[in-house]
């Protein structure tokens, strides 16, 4: 599989990450997520061309949780 052009992963980041940014499936998958010290990590595969990649989450926001 080809790296990632610059031109996909903004694409890619301007979808919000809902389709493969090698093919445009909506067919992907993530896998667990991993989290290490304000970002996190979770590898994703396309079921349509077998591509797969990392998306990186950063910590952006906390909230308080809601007392019923």
């Amino acid at each position: 599989m080809p790296k990632l052009s610059d031109d996909q992963k903004q694409k890619y980041l301007s979808i919000h990450g809902v389709r493969c940014p090698y093919c445009g499936s909506e067919d992907i998958q993530g896998q667990s997520v991993e989290i290490n010290e304000g970002e996190a990590a979770q590898e994703v595969n396309c079921n349509a061309c077998n591509g797969q990649w990392y998306d990186i989450y950063a910590l952006v926001r906390v909230e308080d949780v809601e007392q019923a």
